[in-house]
């Protein structure tokens, strides 16, 4: 069962630390670095910055089933399906202060090398105030293409498709699309946690809405059509506190990845980043 939880007690432990993006020593310890397509958000390492915000996750634009934000006939292929949320800030005093402090600082962020004047993609305002959008590619490039065909798949030391994209729960009307691309793209859950368990694909829309969530997320920039674009990319979502809906049994799974990325929480892949 899940323990209740203390919004008070998660603002006093990580209101200090350098990554929690609502932190006044978080711009001090962020510096951006060229990529081979554009800019990311580095660490003192010189390694991917990874932030930290909570916040409640907004039914605008949930777009983070099996096929994310792609609809059957749309104009972009499968393949290119983004997970998408956005967070607003929290009902409670402490976190929202967090989330507002979160956003003036991402916002200074966007300032250092925004160029145009233009920031799009990234941070959002409408009649309730700021949002944070996330988003990050639902499939993935396979490192080799997995022959199309029973025979070919059969023969000696042919790769083989791995069981997440085998057992992907497409939507019925995008299954022709799918078997179109699965023998080059693989699918990557969402690394959404709640209880230590990695939520069902089928399930996430349903559960994060409305819910109480911490997001560890990479910031990039890429400098398009003349316009400065941002992305916040999430590395892990972790539910703190549901929101006040019906979740459905059996919507959690232990993940089958071994490696853990963050200490007390089952391990999730490495999602890839791409421009937006």
């Amino acid at each position: 069962m899940s323990q209740q939880f203390d919004a008070h007690s998660y603002h006093v432990n990580h209101s200090n630390q350098s990554s929690y993006a609502g932190s006044h020593n978080f711009l001090a310890s962020t510096t951006w670095q060229h990529t081979s397509t554009g800019l990311e958000v580095v660490n003192s390492d010189e390694e991917p910055y990874v932030a930290t915000i909570v916040g409640r996750i907004s039914a605008y634009r949930l777009k983070c089933g099996p096929a994310g934000n792609h609809f059957d006939s749309g104009m972009s292929p499968l393949e290119k399906a983004k997970y998408q949320f956005y967070i607003s800030r929290p009902a409670n005093a402490e976190l929202g202060a967090d989330f507002i402090a979160g956003i003036n600082n991402l916002e200074a962020l966007q300032n250092q090398v925004g160029k145009t004047g233009v920031h799009k993609n990234m941070i959002y305002e409408d009649v309730t105030g700021k949002m944070l959008r996330f988003a990050h590619n639902v499939f993935i490039a396979r490192n080799k293409i997995i022959p199309d065909s029973p025979h070919g798949e059969n023969a000696e030391n042919a790769p083989k498709m791995d069981e997440e994209t085998k057992q992907w729960p497409i939507p019925d009307e995008m299954a022709q699309e799918f078997d179109a691309i699965k023998y080059k793209f693989e699918a990557q859950p969402l690394p959404l946690y709640h209880d230590n368990l990695l939520v069902q694909p089928q399930h996430a829309n349903e559960v994060l809405n409305g819910a109480i969530v911490e997001v560890q997320f990479g910031i990039q920039h890429w400098y398009i059509k003349q316009t400065d674009t941002f992305q916040a990319t999430p590395m892990k979502v972790t539910i703190l506190k549901l929101g006040c809906i019906h979740v459905p049994p059996n919507y959690k799974r232990p993940n089958p990845s071994e490696d853990s990325d963050v200490p007390g929480q089952p391990a999730s892949k490495k999602l890839r980043s791409s421009e937006d």
